[in-house]
């Protein structure tokens, strides 16, 4: 068996290791069947660290229950025509109108039950401002999360799990604008304390530096 240690019959979350199955790139790998009854290879030091516990189910999140057909639904913003093959993959996939401009896409029908789907282009701004709001109240290497998240500013559930809670109480970010804590500039971001602003409207509210003494 060489230098390595013999994982035969141990079990790693929920594969259990049934053979040595070979030696590559310089590293042992053992034969495993899972739980689903699926059987992979896996490398011993993967198994030991715990980077490895499943084939991969684990992770395959199952759809959600449905609700009835998908066609002529709103769902992130868009509306559901029905299902075609994508013209390029020829995957089965969503057709979709976005309410707000117009234009047509393709979803996975997953992806927009799910409301993990950012259905159209033109809702890009608003997203990355989303992002960015929650980026600096809780990362603490972002660069402004002392003046945010480390001062105690947070963002409230709902918005923070969901951009489409949030795109719905803020609409579509206007052009030249960003999100502003307003009227109370020190409170948290949630629905009655922010508006889209210009850098005009928000110096006016900024915090002024402390002096020293």
């Amino acid at each position: 068996m060489g230098r390595f240690k013999d994982e035969t019959g141990n079990r790693y979350g929920i594969l259990r290791v049934l053979r040595f199955d070979e030696i590559r790139e310089g590293q042992p790998f053992f034969a495993c069947r899972c739980d689903c009854d699926r059987e992979v290879s896996v490398r011993g030091a993967n198994l030991r660290s715990g980077n490895t516990k499943s084939c991969g189910c684990s992770r395959r999140k199952p759809m959600p229950k449905q609700r009835g057909s998908i066609q002529m639904q709103t769902l992130c913003g868009v509306r559901v025509w029905g299902k075609v093959k994508h013209p390029e993959s020829q995957k089965t996939v969503c057709l979709t109108v976005c309410r707000l401009c117009g234009r047509f896409g393709y979803h996975t029908e997953r992806k927009l039950r799910n409301r993990r789907a950012l259905a159209c282009e033109c809702c890009r701004t608003t997203h990355n401002s989303w992002r960015k709001m929650i980026e600096r109240c809780t990362n603490k290497n972002h660069d402004q999360y002392n003046d945010y998240g480390g001062r105690g500013v947070t963002v409230c559930k709902s918005w923070r799990k969901n951009f489409w809670v949030f795109f719905r109480d803020m609409r579509k970010r206007p052009h030249g604008m960003t999100i502003d804590r307003y009227p109370n500039p020190h409170g948290n971001y949630e629905p009655g304390n922010c508006r889209w602003a210009t850098k005009k409207q928000q110096a006016a509210t900024r915090r002024k530096p402390r002096r020293p003494a």
